[in-house]
């Protein structure tokens, strides 16, 4: 495991709003073994000892889906520079019960992204059974999105495909570990599906991508995409109870 909630540009966050707190309760838990705690109306989850992820109750008109947090260092000096490099701020910097800030934003290319200001101390579940390992941005304006981020957050951005081609992929280095990606999505994303960050979640070693999918299928998820082998592990992508969409991978099944 690796705590990665202080490095300027990691994430530091994820959580889910949904008003239906017993069945994301019930599906994560089955689904990955997480352990719910109460913080005021909030709901932690940990994967072992560790928080993982969080859950919102909300009662409005928010889509169901999972947002990412960034470390921002400061969520005053971040709104400033959301604004100075093009985007929005959607709700502004907010403390938490757990003495963290946070502020949800929409980058210029409309996908909406949380940013975070954690406490020295905090810690955040990162790479272990159960937890988030991997962020993708999937967007339709990438000429947009990458000088966005790396404006905001200093990320070092590798092109590994071919840019405005037909794979335009870039990876986001905090430091010298790769964290993050952004996708070129012009091709793939369906008509209606706005831009937005996908959560890969690593299965549990002792059941696979493909036994966490039959759980998914179980506590009344759905499968969207079935497990395939990649060069990063195998993966599939489902939906869960409340229609929060997320991958599942098992990075220690690697090919091609």
């Amino acid at each position: 495991m690796i705590a990665v909630g202080i490095a300027l540009g990691a994430p530091g966050w994820a959580d889910l709003a949904s008003n239906e707190t017993e069945a994301v309760h019930e599906f994560y838990t089955g689904l990955f073994g997480w352990r719910w705690v109460q913080r005021c109306d909030y709901s932690v989850a940990l994967a072992g000892d560790v928080p993982v992820a969080g859950l919102l109750p909300e009662s409005g008109d928010v889509p169901t889906a999972w947002t990412l947090y960034l470390e921002c260092g400061s969520t005053r000096r971040a709104t400033e520079q959301i604004r100075a490099l093009g985007g929005k701020v959607v709700v502004p910097p907010t403390e938490t019960p757990g003495d963290e800030m946070f502020l949800v934003a929409e980058d210029p290319s409309g996908a909406v992204v949380g940013l975070w200001e954690a406490p020295e101390n905090a810690t955040f579940g990162w790479a272990r059974a159960g937890a988030l390992c991997w962020a993708e941005l999937h967007t339709r304006d990438a000429a947009a999105a990458d000088p966005f981020y790396a404006g905001l957050l200093g990320y070092r951005q590798q092109q590994i495909g071919e840019p405005s081609g037909d794979f335009d992929y870039t990876v986001w280095h905090v430091g010298d570990q790769p964290l993050l990606g952004r996708l070129d999505a012009r091709a793939s994303l369906p008509q209606g599906v706005p831009p937005h960050w996908q959560l890969y979640f690593q299965v549990d070693p002792d059941h696979d991508a493909d036994s966490a999918v039959g759980k998914v299928q179980a506590l009344g998820g759905q499968v969207l995409r079935e497990p395939t082998d990649s060069p990063h592990g195998r993966l599939a992508v489902v939906r869960d109870v409340v229609g929060a969409t997320f991958t599942l991978i098992d990075t220690s099944q690697r090919s091609g």
